[in-house]
């Protein structure tokens, strides 16, 4: 991912008082900062966030302008009107960067929660360890919130956490901050998907370990080779033989997530790792990990279900064994 930070700006939102401390002036970017920015914002291409497209007359584009610091006060501003109602307020870092990606302007937001921690500063011997307030975490985590807008497009990805606001949990950021209705993230869609063939192959007595594996198979396919799922393509390879069964999970998914969920710009390897193997538990206490493209091979692996009803595993061509 080729991206070169621009500009940034850091405000400060403090819970004691609910108001914000405000930068007067850009950020200097070193290469430490440089590196940190750039970091928040690859983990902000996440399999949790959620995606859309702002349209040409959205109200939140009236906020940005090619004046970062003054585009940044007025977001701080209108993010701090919708926030500051939640039940469990954190002192947060505000960051608005101005970055490039491709060659593609891009604009950030992102809410960093502050930390305390312990922080060795002195030599006494009876008390080496102080308490330190406002600590950034690592480089390496997500955002708290994060809104990663094509500047060119207007296609957004956004992390947001909901508030509580008298015993109610509300998107407050795509609510009423984006005002927009952004679709929910692929690792969620996934979720979806897998439920939803669960339930259908349950109302049509199909739901044994082998179509929980065809379930696994076929998501596993579908992301490496298209990196994106439909629902319509997921339908004809589970319920190939059943044209209700396809014809319900279809429309039971329609509501969830849309004609088709695009891996474009999300970072999948955790979804493709999560379903690259297979895993058995048996009965007998054996339990097997068979790699997806091994476990789809008959000349590779056969399951074989006996006329008592038990199964039997046949693995094949094995060329050697070791123990590990």
């Amino acid at each position: 991912m080729d991206i070169y930070i621009k500009e940034a700006v850091i405000h400060q939102f403090s819970p004691e008082d609910t108001e914000l401390i405000l930068a007067d002036k850009v950020l200097t970017i070193t290469p430490k900062i440089e590196e940190y920015l750039r970091k928040k914002i690859e983990r902000s291409y996440s399999d949790e966030a959620k995606t859309g497209q702002l349209g040409a007359e959205s109200p939140f584009l009236d906020y940005l302008s090619d004046d970062l610091l003054a585009s940044s006060v007025s977001i701080a501003n209108l993010w701090k009107e919708e926030f500051s109602v939640s039940e469990n307020l954190k002192t947060n870092d505000l960051v608005f960067v101005r970055f490039e990606k491709n060659g593609v302007e891009h604009f950030a937001f992102l809410r960093i929660s502050l930390r305390e921690n312990l922080v060795h500063v002195g030599a006494e011997s009876d008390s080496p360890l102080k308490l330190t307030q406002n600590n950034l975490p690592s480089a390496g985590s997500a955002p708290d919130e994060a809104l990663i807008l094509n500047l060119q497009n207007y296609k957004y990805h956004l992390i947001e956490k909901r508030i509580k606001y008298n015993g109610t949990f509300l998107n407050y950021f795509s609510d009423n901050v984006l005002q927009d209705n952004p679709v929910i993230s692929a690792k969620k869609s996934i979720k979806a998907v897998e439920q939803t063939a669960q339930k259908i192959a349950e109302n049509f007595n199909q739901a044994d370990f082998q179509f929980q594996s065809k379930i696994k198979s076929a998501i596993f396919n579908h992301l490496e080779e298209d990196n994106a799922l439909s629902p319509e393509k997921l339908a004809n390879q589970l319920f190939d033989d059943n044209l209700t069964a396809r014809l319900t999970f279809v429309d039971e998914l329609k509501d969830i997530i849309p004609e088709r969920v695009s891996f474009e710009e999300i970072d999948s390897s955790r979804q493709l790792k999560k379903f690259e193997n297979q895993k058995l538990s048996l009965s007998n206490g054996i339990e097997l990990i068979v790699p997806t493209t091994i476990y789809e091979d008959a000349e590779s692996v056969e399951f074989i279900q006996n006329d008592n009803g038990t199964y039997s595993i046949l693995i094949k061509n094995i060329e050697d064994i070791k123990s590990k």
